[in-house]
């Protein structure tokens, strides 16, 4: 009966970590300026915020994107490369179309928050999801 107990606690405990690894992660945009010295292409400025333990979804991203982080800890993995910790001050830069196949905080405790810059193509999103199996 104890380890029921304790299971059951140890499960109570993780749900709010849990629960946020499954929503999707908070993008706000702070500025998107078409760029008159590249013609067709677009600057985009934003901020993404990761609750405790937040995992966002695979993706990939169709254009060159430059990250800084302003809060907390977040782990990113590129397709082909290691798993990346980044701490508040750093920041690193994904190439156009790699599959960006994780973004993590992983502190079950505090935020983090990043801010990205993406140059991309007009008409282009931020993100694409990354099917299944398409990597």
């Amino acid at each position: 009966m104890k380890a029921n107990r304790s299971i059951a606690c140890l499960l109570l405990a993780a749900l709010p970590t849990l629960a946020s690894a499954h929503v999707a992660e908070k993008v706000e945009t702070l500025h998107d300026q078409a760029l008159a010295e590249f013609p067709g292409h677009r600057g985009l400025m934003l901020t993404v915020s990761f609750k405790p333990g937040q995992v966002s979804a695979p993706h990939v991203h169709p254009g060159s994107v430059f990250v800084y982080v302003l809060e907390g800890t977040v782990q990113t993995q590129l397709e082909g490369g290691p798993v990346e910790t980044y701490t508040v001050g750093q920041s690193w830069y994904e190439p156009a179309n790699v599959p960006h196949l994780l973004a993590r905080n992983p502190d079950p405790m505090k935020p983090a928050k990043l801010l990205v810059w993406e140059l991309l193509k007009e008409g282009d999103p931020i993100l694409k999801p990354l099917e299944r199996g398409a990597h």
